[in-house]
């Protein structure tokens, strides 16, 4: 999990955003992180927030596998991992903040699936997300096969949110010119490498040992921009 949270630059963007809210003296009992995958977010805010229940909520019943051996092996009290589809959740306000990270281009019926986390909320709850940007790019640059669409622009995530009941505090674009050349350094062109040459593992690590610092540097200085384009967002939402 420390490997992924240093080779993503949306996971710098999550954990500052994590960060704010623990210094405001936020003090969540209830948190779901909605498309868990790994877990790796789900045990950032189980450590955050040691006073909250942290429930993490996937598809994938061998991700909900892993999370709940990996939990009892290291002795993380306060998270747990269930299978579950945004689509068919029926909580009402019980959470005090939903994460859901890179989900929402995934499913077709997003309205549905923001209106399930809107109700999960508690008022006054935190929507914190992540998706693809898309803006002023042709979609030929940003589509992802697995996607259902390219991304969300500003105007419709603020229209989509405001459906749901939901107020759109922050929108930061990410992964801008400087994010670009991290993701570039740290996943593009090592993956391209790797793609059916397994055999040139020892060489990409070498790679990444010279190449961290550099793209370590292009993600320092993404997330100092303020960047009026770029591959993501990260965006903030308060349920009304």
């Amino acid at each position: 999990f420390a490997a992924l949270d240093r080779l993503f630059l949306r996971s710098r963007y999550i954990r500052r955003e994590i960060g704010r809210l623990k210094r405001s003296g936020f003090s969540p009992t209830e948190i779901l992180d909605a498309g868990s995958g790994f877990g790796q977010y789900s045990f950032r805010l189980a450590r955050t927030f040691p006073e909250a229940r942290v429930i993490g909520l996937d598809l994938k019943e061998e991700f909900v596998n892993a999370g709940n051996q990996f939990t009892a092996k290291a002795g993380v009290g306060n998270v747990t991992f269930e299978r579950g589809d945004l689509l068919m959740i029926d909580d009402e306000g019980r959470f005090d903040l939903i994460l859901c990270v890179d989900v929402l281009e995934h499913i077709e019926e997003d309205r549905k699936a923001i209106g399930n986390i809107s109700r999960a909320l508690k008022p006054g709850g935190i929507f914190i997300f992540t998706t693809p940007y898309f803006e002023g790019k042709s979609t030929e640059e940003v589509f992802v096969d697995e996607h259902v669409r390219p991304g969300y622009s500003k105007g419709e995530t603020k229209e989509k949110l405001h459906e749901a009941n939901l107020e759109l505090r922050h929108f930061t674009i990410t992964y801008g010119p400087w994010g670009n050349s991290a993701w570039k350094t740290l996943q593009k062109w090592p993956m391209s490498w790797l793609s059916g040459r397994i055999w040139l593992l020892p060489v990409v690590f070498l790679y990444y040992i010279f190449a961290y610092p550099i793209a370590w540097i292009y993600m320092h200085l993404d997330m100092k921009a303020r960047n009026r384009t770029g591959g993501g967002i990260l965006a903030v939402a308060v349920k009304r």
